[in-house]
């Protein structure tokens, strides 16, 4: 669905050569800050390990993808929450049916977008064409607003009066009356004033017969001003109207295709990525099985669930909520700084802009995070912030909320959760003999605290917004550089949109000052604890660090029967002893 690689779990040494993901840290100096055990290997090398799955089943058609649908139905009456990260499909020419089907449904969806596209093109022409027409009628109206009476009259001769004629039209008779514009543009539009031929003489010095002319035009202006304001009100108001209802149009189209395009993007085929072609050529199964004259097609689909692990003591103690709202708060900034914003080995090198910079207003009725750019909070005004990343604000605005809702399985009292992440394997062929479908599930059991969850989490929502952002550029509502448009317009042109930014108090300057002064000693400040001895600065983990004992006896057990329930599930829908 995402052309973005997953965020795996991964041994030790390898995170510290800069592989990124999430190390598992069994007996790690890392235990206490947190906990992910499990499968270190990916599927197809993991072998010994005993928190993996690897099972395969080849049955008549339907038989095995039945299988796969009978466990996402079973995994939520054991608790379980789910997510589908990825999935893409490859389907060989020579399986007819199935190829021309996926094709056929590519196909469409394709149809679909490209006449959306071209109608929301059509209606954007239309939209600039009576926006051009609103400009120039909020133009005219503005004259009449400021009652700007030299700029009517120039619309006027320039307008109006060149089409009434040779010999007729004021421009044409200047050969005769050098003076006649200036002097039609000194006349006064009032009823009571310049309102015969013998007073526009006298006052202005010009000749009876100019002054018969100046008195037509003059009464011929009065007249048109007043027919034509009216025309322009009439006019700009149906105007508005059309534009308003072609934008409504065009936001409607782009609505309307964004299923469709979602759709489209998930179902493109596997061999338009770079690391799926490199395996169809024969360095797995499926490129394997693809021989040619045979039909067959390979389906990989990714699904992550999830559920507290509930520790098997006599009497579980209650728990307090009380950072936060959480037993213990999962956004530590040990895990913020290693596993999210490093962009090296953490989220933000697949996904960088989790590292760009945000600012978040200190005012405690606000706490709004705003763009670094900007030296003030535009939601309360306020000088005092502190620079922060974009991660915080999608952790701290759409992660962290879902704990006190308990949704998506989450519990703010349970710090400890098991993390099951499938990759399953669907392959189909068609033999001389017969059709066979085939299923290969791969499975890696994780125990983990809820810190690492958080970061799953926030993987997630990155993947979703990949998806949203591809959606949006090809609507053409952002960039590459995942600007809007309109911001990118700014970026060009700074110097003509909005006013100058106002000038800092004294007051407002020092408190920046002294934000900025401690800002780089507050993170460090924050990290460091002073044991009850006083002897030295520790900085101990909120989970725990015992894994002989606590660890293994405790949750890794839990865990291991989650795991084994599964195993004997699949086990026994595929028939085995």
């Amino acid at each position: 669905m995402v052309d973005k690689p997953i965020f795996e779990f991964i041994n030790r040494p390898d995170h510290k050569r800069g592989v990124v993901g999430i190390p598992i840290n069994v007996k790690s100096p890392t235990l206490g800050l947190y906990m992910a055990s499990g499968a270190e290997y990916p599927p197809g090398q993991e072998m010994a390990a005993n928190q993996y799955l690897h099972h395969n089943y080849t049955a008549p058609p339907g038989a095995a993808s039945k299988l796969y649908f009978s466990l996402i139905f079973q995994l939520p009456k054991w608790g379980f929450y789910m997510e589908k990260p990825d999935e893409w499909i490859e389907v060989h020419p020579t399986h007819r049916e199935y190829y021309e089907r996926t094709m056929a449904t590519k196909q469409m969806l394709e149809g679909i977008i490209k006449s959306g596209l071209k109608s929301a093109a059509e209606s954007v022409a239309d939209y600039e064409l009576i926006a051009h027409d609103v400009r120039k009628y909020a133009e005219i109206l503005s004259y009449f607003a400021s009652k700007n009476e030299h700029l009517l009259r120039s619309m006027f001769i320039d307008q109006v009066d060149v089409h009434t004629g040779e010999g007729i039209s004021m421009r044409s008779i200047v050969p005769r009356w050098p003076t006649i514009i200036s002097d039609f543009m000194r006349l006064s539009s009032e009823d009571d004033k310049d309102n015969t031929p013998d007073v526009i003489k006298d006052r202005y010095n010009v000749s009876r017969a100019e002054g018969v002319i100046l008195k037509t035009k003059n009464d011929l202006f009065k007249e048109w001003r007043k027919m034509f304001k009216e025309a322009a009100l009439e006019r700009y108001e149906r105007l508005k109207m059309l534009m308003k209802a072609r934008e409504k149009t065009i936001k409607e189209y782009k609505e309307w295709l964004r299923p469709h395009i979602g759709r489209f993007k998930m179902t493109r085929l596997g061999a338009e990525r770079p690391g799926v072609r490199s395996e169809l050529m024969g360095r797995d199964e499926a490129g394997l099985l693809g021989v040619t004259g045979l039909s067959t097609y390979k389906n990989v689909i990714r699904l992550w669930a999830w559920r507290p692990v509930f520790s098997s003591e006599h009497r579980k103690p209650a728990a307090e909520l009380k950072d936060r709202g959480f037993v213990v708060y999962p956004y530590d900034n040990w895990i913020r700084e290693n596993l999210i914003i490093n962009k090296r080995t953490g989220l933000s090198n697949i996904y960088p802009y989790l590292a760009t910079d945000k600012n978040q207003c200190t005012n405690n009725k606000c706490r709004k995070f705003f763009n670094h750019e900007l030296n003030r909070c535009p939601h309360c005004n306020s000088v005092s912030y502190v620079v922060r990343k974009y991660a915080d604000e999608l952790v701290e605005n759409q992660i962290l909320p879902l704990w006190p809702k308990k949704a998506k399985g989450l519990d703010p009292t349970q710090l400890y959760y098991v993390f099951q992440d499938y990759e399953i394997k669907r392959v189909g062929f068609k033999l001389p003999t017969g059709e066979l479908d085939d299923v290969t599930f791969y499975m890696k059991n994780f125990t983990v605290t809820q810190n690492i969850l958080l970061v799953k989490l926030l993987e997630l929502k990155c993947r979703e917004m990949e998806l949203e952002k591809y959606i949006d550029q090809l609507l053409g509502h952002k960039t590459e550089e995942d600007l809007t448009i309109s911001e990118l317009v700014k970026k060009d042109f700074p110097g003509l949109f909005g006013k100058a930014p106002k000038e800092d108090t004294f007051v407002e300057k020092l408190k920046k000052d002294w934000n900025n002064l401690w800002r780089p000693y507050r993170k460090t400040i924050k990290g460091i604890r002073l044991p009850k001895t006083g002897l030295m600065f520790v900085k101990p983990g909120p989970y725990e660090r015992d894994f002989s004992e606590r660890i293994k006896k405790q949750y890794l057990t839990e865990s291991a029967n989650l795991h084994k329930q599964v195993h004997d599930w699949i086990i026994g829908k595929m028939g085995m002893p």
